[in-house]
């Protein structure tokens, strides 16, 4: 009698096992109700409970890559959990070694590592802890204000160097300048005093007197004209860039070589216009979620999940992707190289 009920259990177990064998689902994971039913839910918002019909699959199917993979999506990006992502992450990368995607699975094990101690850091601090964070945020903040103040003493000594630089040297042409006119005026008083010869009448020889600064004799009276040079009023001009530099508590505005209108270096002003360009060029630039009518063409190691990833922040949108291309893509959503899919504008509302 035993015998004869032993011989009825087998068969039926071995029955049993083979029905539910995980080797017969593998690649074939969209044939079975609870991963359909996972599916299902999560595209209707319902993560929780897709969450739970993809870990009842698992008990079927624990060989199943794309399942952790999905399950891992699921906890990361919208259970906040990311131990467990962590773990179907790295069951993934076990079961799926040659995978394409890998290299980005490993950048949201990173992730998901950082949330993790994140969130354990909050748990177990305490109130020394945060005390000493608070402690340590007001010392960066004082050094931070030294350096700022310390870069504006730098600044302002380098410019005062450069206005003092400027003006020995036109102290020592205006020297140079006075001494030919000394001389001149020597050379004048000696004609003055040689005596007239007999018969002739005295002729006073003119000779062309230099001024101070270059100047030319026979020059009108009068305000002399401007000449453009940033130093024609020097003692001014320091003096308006000192009562700027206390004011606001920023280094002089006025050198030599500024722009008149500005007041900065000529040289600051473009570096500033070409940053100001640069910092245009770049926001325009920018990487922005798909519009309308936006394509992609698929290469080498694309896959639903990191197109995903990278035109809409997370892989949880592939569907999106596989929905406006079912027509080339079929039901197994399978990619091919050179196809171009065409990438519909991110939902509105949280999915």
């Amino acid at each position: 009698m035993k015998i004869k009920k032993i011989l009825t259990i087998v068969p039926l177990l071995a029955f049993m096992m083979l029905f539910s064998s995980c080797g017969d689902y593998i690649g074939k994971e969209k044939e079975h109700p609870f991963f359909v039913k996972a599916g299902a839910c999560k595209a209707s918002g319902n993560y929780k409970e897709a969450a739970e019909y993809y870990e009842e699959f698992l008990n079927v199917c624990p060989r199943s890559p794309i399942t952790h993979y999905e399950l891992a999506a699921l906890y990361g990006d919208n259970l906040d959990d990311p131990f467990k992502a962590v773990y179907h992450y790295q069951r993934y990368l076990e079961l799926a070694k040659n995978s394409p995607d890998a290299e980005n699975v490993s950048k949201f094990i990173e992730i998901s590592k950082r949330k993790a101690f994140d969130l354990l850091s909050k748990q177990f601090e305490s109130a020394e802890t945060a005390k000493a964070y608070a402690e340590a945020a007001k010392v960066k903040k004082m050094l931070d204000q030294y350096v700022a103040y310390s870069t504006r003493l730098r600044e302002q000594n380098t410019l005062l160097r450069n206005q003092n630089s400027e003006m020995r040297s036109r102290i020592e042409k205006f020297s140079r300048d006075s001494s030919e006119f000394r001389k001149t005026v020597q050379d004048l008083k000696k004609q003055m005093e040689q005596p007239e010869s007999p018969g002739t009448s005295r002729q006073t020889a003119v000779l062309p007197v230099p001024l101070p600064g270059g100047d030319k004799p026979g020059r009108p009276s009068g305000p002399p004209p401007s000449s453009g040079d940033p130093w024609e009023n020097a003692p001014v001009a320091a003096a308006s860039a000192t009562s700027t530099a206390t004011e606001d508590g920023k280094a002089p505005a006025k050198s030599p070589g500024s722009s008149p209108a500005s007041g900065k270096p000529a040289a600051v002003a473009a570096a500033g216009a070409a940053g100001t360009s640069a910092a245009g060029t770049a926001a325009a630039g920018k990487t922005a979620a798909p519009s309308a009518g936006k394509t992609h063409k698929v290469v080498k190691g694309d896959t639903l999940y990191n197109l995903a990833k990278k035109y809409y922040g997370s892989s949880r949108y592939y569907r999106l992707i596989w929905d406006a291309n079912k027509a080339q893509l079929g039901e197994k959503g399978l990619l091919r190289i050179g196809q171009e899919l065409v990438l519909p504008p991110r939902p509105g509302g949280k999915r």
